[in-house]
């Protein structure tokens, strides 16, 4: 399950920015700073943290999505893909 650390640069209003991203059930904000807010993006795999970081950065309102850490220690796509080489 990765777990990703993301900052998000929004547009004014960033009011209407933060109503849409928390519309997203995986995503956990932070404390708004200025017009960016830090994030923590849980999802249940790899395919899935990567298309909704895609679909962050297209949502009204979002500047840019940073992907700033991302913690794999309990991702077992990781194991199978170590197997495979």
């Amino acid at each position: 399950m990765p777990i990703s650390g993301l900052v998000l640069s929004l547009r004014e209003p960033v009011e209407e920015a933060l109503a849409v991203l928390r519309t997203q059930s995986a995503l956990e904000l932070g404390e708004l700073n200025g017009q960016r807010v830090p994030a923590v993006l849980e999802t249940s795999s790899l395919r899935e943290s990567e298309d909704l970081v895609r679909l962050l950065a297209t949502l009204p309102g979002v500047l840019a999505v940073d992907v700033v850490t991302v913690d794999f220690t309990d991702c077992t796509e990781l194991e199978n893909l170590d197997a495979a080489s």
